[in-house]
């Protein structure tokens, strides 16, 4: 009988000694992620994982997906943007008013629902814009005509403010501040606003008396003219037109008034010069001049007890305002749209 070399032997009986003790070694043949044996008992290879096609609906179901994505991505921007802004509120406040800490925090909490409150017709706006433009779009197409919309705005130049005009806010500072705290910083609040228009009353009629030369007597006549617009109407012209006003803007404050009231004042000459360098803000202050007639006609019936009658221009009405800035279709309740030139892509709903 021949005797196999020791050195082979022991390769043969490896293989049983190592199975009977568990230990897994790699097959240099085998399937990558297969234990050893499993290709031996017959189990084949795990199939490859794949990944379903998301359910459509008619195709309408990505292309509503792609715009709800959007409108959520643009919230979440205008959410942190007002209450960075709302936060700035509170520091004043905590300044002015020497508030302790559990104060700080529930004015905190406060803001947070304020910034929330205010995003309400912002969504509302959005929702409209977006699947008005897009109802019929390929969706296939959709992610690029998001992108190309530009910049959109909902609510107005300063609508990142909105949350601090809130009766939400304003009762939360009563329930969160004492008496007198409440009273110091109402007493603040109104010196900013009286020093605001007395600003810009002054920059308009400089404005005004460079470009016509006024006299005096017409200097004096048109600065209370210019006092009274901005005290009345300040907030609405910075709604529309931002904190950047131009010329023609800045003059066209004294357009508050009456255009029978200017003659008075100016020769015909400066009324003229006056009109044509105003001239693209014609729409906003008719539209202002008309509700201060039919207000003032209320008043007169009201005392006289007589029933008040629908007016021209009401806040249901809608103005069409053609500025320096592009076109505003102005709506019921300050709603309206303005939609910039090519040159300035930004489009702005309000």
């Amino acid at each position: 009988m021949r005797i196999l070399p020791i050195a082979l032997l022991s390769c043969f009986t490896a293989v049983p000694l190592m199975a009977q003790n568990g230990i897994d070694e790699p097959d240099p043949f085998g399937v990558v992620g297969e234990k050893a044996g499993d290709a031996a008992e017959g189990n084949p290879a795990p199939p490859a994982k794949t990944h379903p096609a998301p359910a459509v609906e008619g195709e309408k179901a990505p292309l509503d997906a792609q715009i709800s994505q959007h409108i959520l991505k643009l919230a979440e921007a205008e959410r942190d943007n007002r209450m960075s802004f709302m936060r700035i509120v509170i520091d004043d406040i905590v300044r002015l008013c020497e508030l302790d800490e559990q104060q700080h925090e529930r004015l905190e909490l406060a803001a947070k629902g304020a910034s929330e409150r205010s995003m309400k017709e912002w969504h509302e706006q959005a929702e409209r814009y977006f699947r008005t433009r897009l109802e019929s779009a390929d969706p296939d197409g959709v992610k690029e005509m998001l992108d190309g919309m530009g910049s959109v705005n909902f609510g107005g130049n300063r609508s990142e403010e909105e949350g601090e005009s809130l009766d939400l806010w304003k009762d939360s500072l009563k329930d969160v501040l004492t008496a007198d705290q409440v009273k110091r910083y109402e007493s603040i609040l109104e010196q900013r606003e009286s020093d605001r228009i007395e600003a810009f009353a002054s920059m308009s009629l400089s404005t005004i008396d460079d470009h016509l030369r006024l006299t005096p007597d017409q200097k004096a006549k048109i600065s209370e003219l210019v006092h009274d617009s901005a005290s009345s109407y300040l907030n609405d012209v910075q709604r529309y037109w931002g904190d950047y006003f131009e010329r023609g803007m800045l003059m066209s404050l004294v357009n508050a008034a009456e255009g029978d009231v200017l003659k008075t004042i100016l020769t015909e000459q400066q009324f003229d010069r006056l009109r044509d360098a105003t001239s693209n803000f014609d729409h906003f202050w008719d539209q202002k001049r008309r509700l201060k007639r039919a207000k003032e006609k209320a008043s007169d019936r009201r005392e006289n007890g007589e029933e008040e009658e629908a007016y021209e221009g009401a806040e249901s009405g809608v103005l069409r305002i053609e500025g320096a800035k592009g076109i505003i279709i102005k709506g019921g309740g300050g709603r309206g749209v303005e939609i910039q030139s090519e040159e300035a892509p930004k489009e702005e709903v309000q």
